[in-house]
């Protein structure tokens, strides 16, 4: 990431633009663990504006790497011929030919003057195709932080709706609990209340029977009723409380109502 900032600030937000720092500054600060789903997005467009030029930067890369080739090659091919010329006019000199030496001597020198003009040139054209490609390598590698801070974020994002998903069916499930258990209290209540109910039923019937046997008893002991009872137990009810007798004989009858 060092590099990164190293060369985007002296070459690559040039090219990019002042936009360029402030992406490369809000991706390195960013932190996906506590993304929401706006900043996701944000940081997707600026991925996009991200990859786009680096896009841009390998089409240039390839432009000035070709034209860095072409001059490399063409410095090369200055540099055999003047070696070449060298290597005649040694020979030359140690033929002692004078004339065929200071020929070569002067193409020489026009040559090495060639190659003194082509060297910076192509120095040039190779210091831009390393620039392109610092460039290049940069913002892929950018784009890559980016895209992996990217999944991390979605994965955590995600991760957080599956939690409040599963919080939300425990939720639910914690309510359904509760208003179960409501329900089993109301049941319990209703239950007791109907116990309540029916021991007060209860005690009504045993005091509506004590109030029956009561009833029963009373007239048993007020009653002058002889149902139920044979007659020698009729007869001896009847003498005790003085009324005649049936099978009393006809002097004891009159014996009885002679009685004051």
């Amino acid at each position: 990431m060092a590099g990164m900032f190293g060369f985007l600030r002296s070459f690559g937000f040039e090219k990019l633009g002042k936009v360029g720092d402030s992406i490369t500054q809000k991706i390195v600060s960013w932190d996906p663990e506590t993304a929401s789903q706006a900043e996701i997005e944000e940081m997707i467009r600026d991925l996009d504006k991200i990859t786009t030029e680096a896009g841009k930067a390998r089409a240039e890369y390839d432009r000035e790497k070709a034209e860095a080739d072409a001059a490399q090659k063409n410095y090369d091919k200055f540099m055999s011929a003047a070696e070449l010329l060298n290597n005649r006019l040694e020979e030359a000199q140690a033929l002692g030919d004078e004339a065929k030496a200071l020929e070569l001597n002067k193409s020489l020198n026009k040559l090495l003057e060639d190659l003194e003009s082509l060297k910076p040139e192509m120095e040039r054209e190779s210091q831009e195709a390393s620039e392109a490609k610092a460039y290049h390598d940069e913002l892929i590698e950018l784009a890559q932080v980016t895209a992996d801070k990217l999944k991390k974020a979605k994965d955590m994002l995600e991760k957080g709706r599956r939690d409040m998903q599963r919080a939300e069916i425990e939720r639910q499930r914690a309510v359904a609990r509760a208003e179960k258990s409501q329900k089993m209290a109301g049941l319990k209540t209703e239950t007791s209340s109907l116990g309540v109910a029916l021991a007060a039923m209860n005690r009504q019937a045993e005091q509506a029977r004590a109030q029956a046997a009561s009833s029963d008893m009373k007239a048993k002991l007020l009653s002058t009723d002889r149902d139920g009872h044979d007659d020698i137990i009729k007869a001896a009810l009847a003498e005790v409380s003085g009324e005649p007798s049936k099978t009393a004989s006809v002097s004891e009858r009159l014996a009885q109502l002679k009685k004051k």
